[in-house]
C-alpha cells in the first residue's frame, strides 16, 4: 500500500466527536479519488515528460503501451498531493511570466512523426528574434539544494527540455525550478551545444529503435536487473500486466535507455 497522507502522525485514543485519524483517512481517500481511473488504454506516441524517467526507460513498457494494456496508477496519496502542488506552481508562475514582453505562448502542443512524439511546452519565449524554450519544475528542499549546488537538472528533465528544443530548432532553453518549501526560484540556462545535441540524438535513435521494434511485433523481454518490487517497475502503471504469470515473456532483448550523462 502506498504512503498515506497521515502516515507520520501518531494519535492517542481520542474521545471527542472529532476523530483526527478518521479525518486524515478521508483526506487520504479524497486525494486517491482524483487519480485517473485504472483501465485499458493505448498510447500512440512517446511522451517527453516520461522519456528518461523510471518506466519511460523500459522498451517493454513502451511496446505494451503502444499495443494497448491495462494501466494502474500506483501513486500514493502523498504522490498525488505533490503532483497537485506542482501543477498549482506551474499555473501561478505561468500567470506571472505571461505578463513578460518576451512571452509568446504556454502549453504549446508539439508533435513529431518519427519517432512519434507528442507533448506540451511550458513556455515559449522570444529574445531578439530567437525562440527560447522554458520548462517549469518544482523540487523539495534536498533536491533543490542539489540543483542549486550543481546547476544541473535530472536526466529526465533534461531529455524533456532537449526534446522540445530539438523539435522547435531552439538553440537556447531554460529550467525554472521552484523550491516547494520556500518558493525561491532557480533559473538554469541550457544551450543546444555539441554535448546536448549528442544526448538528444542518441535518445531519438533509441526511441526509433523501440518504435521500429513495436511495428515489427516483437515484444521485448523484461530487462536484466528489473524486479517488480523496485524502481522502475515498482510504480510502473503496467507492472501488473507485465509481471502477470500469464504475461508473454517476450522474444527480443533491448537495453533500457541510457541516462548516465
Amino acid at each position: 500500500m502506498g504512503k498515506a497522507i497521515i502516515s507520520n502522525l501518531k494519535f492517542k485514543k481520542y474521545v471527542g466527536k472529532f476523530d483526527p485519524a478518521v479525518f486524515g483517512q478521508k483526506l487520504d481517500d479524497a486525494y486517491l479519488a482524483t487519480k485517473r481511473p485504472d483501465g485499458e488504454m493505448t498510447k500512440y506516441s512517446f511522451s517527453p515528460s516520461t522519456i528518461g524517467y523510471g518506466h519511460g526507460n523500459c522498451p517493454r513498457y513502451w511496446y505494451m503501451a503502444f499495443s494497448g494494456a491495462t494501466f494502474v496508477d500506483e501513486n500514493s496519496a502523498v504522490n498525488v498531493a505533490n503532483m497537485a502542488v506542482g501543477t498549482q506552481s506551474h499555473e501561478r508562475l505561468q500567470g506571472l511570466i505571461r505578463t513578460f514582453p518576451e512571452f509568446v505562448e504556454e502549453e504549446k502542443e508539439i508533435k513529431n512523426e518519427y519517432p512519434p512524439i507528442r507533448g506540451f511546452i511550458d513556455l515559449v519565449m522570444n529574445y531578439d528574434g530567437e525562440t527560447v524554450i522554458g520548462e517549469i519544475k518544482t523540487a523539495k528542499q534536498e533536491v533543490w539544494d542539489t540543483r542549486q549546488a550543481e546547476m544541473k537538472s535530472s536526466a529526465n528533465h533534461m531529455l524533456q527540455l532537449l526534446t522540445y528544443m530539438k523539435l522547435t530548432n531552439a538553440k537556447e532553453g531554460f529550467f525554472l525550478y521552484e523550491n516547494k518549501n520556500t518558493q525561491e526560484v532557480l533559473v538554469m540556462p541550457i544551450q543546444m551545444n555539441d554535448r546536448n545535441s549528442k544526448i538528444i540524438n542518441d535518445t531519438f535513435d533509441w526511441l526509433c529503435k523501440v518504435w521500429d521494434n513495436f511495428k515489427d511485433g516483437d515484444l521485448p523481454v523484461i530487462p536484466d536487473g528489473y524486479t517488480k518490487s523496485k524502481s522502475p517497475c515498482k510504480y510502473c502503471p503496467l507492472k501488473k500486466s507485465c509481471w502477470a504469470k500469464t504475461a508473454d515473456e517476450g522474444s527480443i532483448s533491448i537495453s533500457p535507455m541510457d541516462v548516465s550523462f
